[in-house]
């Protein structure tokens, strides 16, 4: 399918965009949770410069498919089709589906209240985007010292902030500012706990369930079932990955993150997906115990959230039936 053919299907298809609907049975609030998730995984805020105008950004993206169309229809109907929902093609050559928005009315108002059971940078980025804004709102009466502040608030927003075009001090240059020694305000993180529906949504992302295959040093097949939830390292990871880890605790799940993984399986794992392991903290769980006996069942009754990995989901549910059965000590049962 040509990319002009998946936007005419996004715009008159049957079921699509305006016509498309929510089901009867909805719930929107666990749905809510789920796209959190999805958002902490794939979602970007950042913020444009043009002089002394600014320009907030919001995106969140996912390769094009039948199920990633519903998610992101279904997302944008209940953040009452604000924003754009779009067709993009990405560096790789993929079809994306993509919301995104530079309306500063929309981002404050609308998204940053409904995405508020997010994390560390993306958290802490709605309240600079809200900041930026107090302070320039008025750009008629901004004087140099609030505009160099906002402009490094700007560059603080992500990691986008050392790719930019103009690095920080040409920008300030560019304005005729002298001010590199700026204290920025102090942000708050999120330490409300995640739920087993965040979990999900982040897995969406950039999560992955697998099954690995170990042969032990007397012949014998080892059978590591593993979750893994990887995050960009930024400096608000420590925070993040902590109130995962008590997350699982309270689940009885154990878990260990790396920061710089040596597995070569799980180097491959990502490598797969484009992702570069060496930017990345991650969080593991593996073991038949912690993914097939607890993680599973707790995920089990709202299984229908895993859209497009709902395969991953499928597979590992299944695997976990004849394990917990007993059945992987039998040569069928492992064959199956």
């Amino acid at each position: 399918m040509s990319i002009s053919s998946a936007r005419e299907q996004l715009k008159q298809g049957p079921g699509r965009k305006d016509n498309f609907k929510l089901p009867s049975n909805f719930n929107w609030e666990e749905f809510r949770l789920v796209a959190n998730g999805f958002f902490q995984a794939e979602g970007h805020i950042s913020c444009r410069i043009s002089g002394k105008y600014f320009r907030p950004v919001f995106a969140i993206n996912q390769n094009l498919s039948a199920k990633s169309l519903e998610f992101f229809l279904t997302l944008w109907h209940v953040l009452g089709r604000t924003g754009t929902l779009g067709i993009i093609m990405n560096k790789h050559g993929k079809m994306v589906i993509r919301l995104s928005s530079e309306s500063w009315d929309t981002i404050l108002n609308s998204y940053s209240k409904y995405f508020n059971s997010i994390y560390g940078e993306k958290y802490i980025a709605f309240q600079k985007l809200s900041d930026i804004r107090r302070i320039t709102s008025n750009n008629l009466l901004l004087d140099s010292v609030s505009l160099a502040l906002a402009i490094h608030i700007v560059y603080s927003l992500s990691a986008d902030g050392v790719n930019r075009k103009l690095s920080l001090l040409d920008q300030l240059k560019l304005l005729g500012l002298n001010f590199t020694n700026i204290k920025l305000p102090t942000y708050t993180d999120n330490f409300t706990s995640p739920s087993i529906l965040f979990i999900i949504g982040f897995i969406l992302g950039d999560g992955t369930l697998h099954l690995r295959l170990r042969i032990s040093d007397i012949g014998s097949i080892w059978l590591i079932p593993t979750l893994l939830l990887p995050q960009l390292k930024n400096e608000y990871n420590a925070h993040f990955f902590s109130m995962l880890e008590k997350f699982f605790k309270s689940l009885h799940i154990k878990t260990h993150i790396v920061n710089k993984s040596k597995d070569s399986e799980i180097l491959d794992i990502f490598n797969s997906n484009q992702k570069n392991i060496k930017e990345m903290t991650v969080l593991t769980v593996e073991s038949i115990s912690s993914i097939f006996e607890k993680f599973i069942s707790a995920v089990e009754p709202y299984s229908h959230y895993f859209y497009w990995k709902y395969e991953q989901y499928e597979l590992m549910s299944l695997v976990a039936r004849l394990v917990n059965a007993k059945a992987h000590y039998t040569l069928y049962g492992f064959m199956a």
